[in-house]
């Protein structure tokens, strides 16, 4: 078995498919190394290094000609293997340099998302990309949402791990919690090596009248290193739920969370239901733990300390945590910068202003809630439009047979701008 953790030799989850622009390049960053995803004539996708070779300008603020990449700044075009194929200002007998090129890596499109592999290309294995079993059941529906967050893939981790935290921070928000069920936890670790943590858990005390006592032990997975696998055995066998929490180191100070709830068993109304309207809830549960994680993160972050000096932690709580960040001090020593429990290795920020709001870490990114945007602000402009056309009418009309229907349409107006507002602020 391997003993070592190469970081660039793994798979990072980037964006849904669903969520990446059709005609234009998509600008993201791996340990704040910025790339550029973009699709070649053929709709194949293309991944390089997001910086023209002529004067370091971003290539993902360019256009797609043809399927190359064409920088903005000269007009310098690339193809999806890297190659320069064309430079404007280059004199006719000369040839483009060998210089120019990109580097480029391999991407791949599974199970509905863009995964990247930054390091040896011969080593790329598709079936080592850890995607989920269960989502390949034609039965199996999954509730896609991504948000980027403001502090380090290592802290959003061990947040996503930390079950003790849900039933006290998420306390009545539905998909959350309760404080009377934030009791201790037994948990088993089942595996602990290069590829991750397997681990099971359970309350204990809890009331055995409950949804929960239909279940079997819980099951927590962290497949390193962006995968965070939550599943439950049902006594019903054909029952299929779970979570698949992906996640990517954008920058320091800066991560992506890819989740994933699937189930074969959803009600009828969690089908239909628009998934403008899950995502609400999700950024809800998100910004509480944002609120909370980045005081940790700052504190922590500023303190300097190693986790071991800085907490106290509970055997019944903080288990799996204390396991992750051990699993930190044992093998992310080669990456960019990590914070294990008793060690850590850190660079400076390349920027301490990251946005919070909802628009900048969620709708922009999420095709379903940023079309729902765009169309109750198209919404809510015609219906002040129509106001501003009706309010002198309710006055040319005073008193006719059509004055109470220019009133109803006047005040349903009123009413449409005031509701269309209301939405919009859930995604800004």
């Amino acid at each position: 078995m391997d003993t070592e953790f190469n970081w660039q030799n793994c798979w990072y989850p980037v964006v849904f498919v669903e969520d990446l622009p059709k005609r234009k390049p998509y600008a993201f960053s791996l340990y704040n190394e910025p790339m550029v995803l973009f699709r070649n004539e053929k709709g194949d996708l293309a991944c390089a290094a997001d910086r023209c070779p002529h004067r370091a300008a971003r290539l993902s603020d360019g256009h797609l000609i043809d399927g190359k990449l064409e920088c903005l700044y000269h007009g310098w075009q690339f193809n999806a293997a890297g190659e320069c194929t064309r430079i404007p200002q280059l004199a006719p007998d000369k040839k483009i340099p060998a210089t120019a090129c990109l580097k480029s890596h391999v991407v791949v499109e599974c199970q509905g998302m863009v995964w990247v592999w930054v390091g040896a290309p011969d080593l790329a294995a598709i079936a080592d990309i850890p995607s989920i079993v269960a989502l390949d059941n034609p039965d199996v529906i999954s509730v896609d949402y991504t948000i980027d967050l403001p502090y380090d893939q290592t802290y959003l981790i061990e947040n996503v791990i930390d079950v003790a935290h849900i039933h006290v921070a998420h306390h009545g928000l539905r998909g959350g919690g309760h404080r009377d069920y934030a009791l201790p936890l037994e948990f088993e670790i089942l595996e602990d090596s290069v590829k991750g943590i397997r681990a099971t858990y359970r309350s204990i005390g809890l009331n055995q009248n409950r949804d929960e006592a239909k279940t079997g032990t819980a099951h927590l997975d962290f497949i390193a290193p962006n995968l965070i696998s939550y599943t439950s055995k049902y006594q019903k066998s054909e029952l299929i739920a779970g979570l698949a929490l992906y996640s990517i180191p954008l920058a320091k100070g800066k991560c992506r969370l890819l989740y994933r709830k699937y189930s074969n068993f959803y009600s009828w109304r969690e089908r239909i239901k628009p998934k403008w309207l899950d995502h609400w809830n999700q950024n809800e549960i998100l910004q509480q733990d944002m609120a909370l994680i980045i005081g940790q993160y700052s504190e922590i972050e500023r303190s300097q300390q190693n986790a071991k000096d800085l907490w106290l932690p509970i055997k019944t709580s903080d288990t799996l945590v204390i396991h992750y960040r051990k699993w930190l001090d044992k093998y992310a020593s080669t990456t960019p910068f990590y914070r294990g429990y008793a060690t850590h290795k850190t660079v400076p920020h390349l920027s301490d202003q990251h946005p919070y709001d909802v628009f900048s870490i969620h709708t922009q990114n999420c095709s379903a809630c940023l079309s729902a945007y765009q169309l109750t602000k198209q919404i809510q402009k015609i219906a002040i439009a129509l106001i501003a056309i009706l309010l002198p009418l309710l006055f040319v009309f005073a008193g006719t047979a059509y004055s109470h229907v220019i009133l109803f349409s006047y005040l349903g107006l009123v009413l449409m701008t005031w509701v269309t507002q209301k939405i919009r602020r859930r995604f800004e």
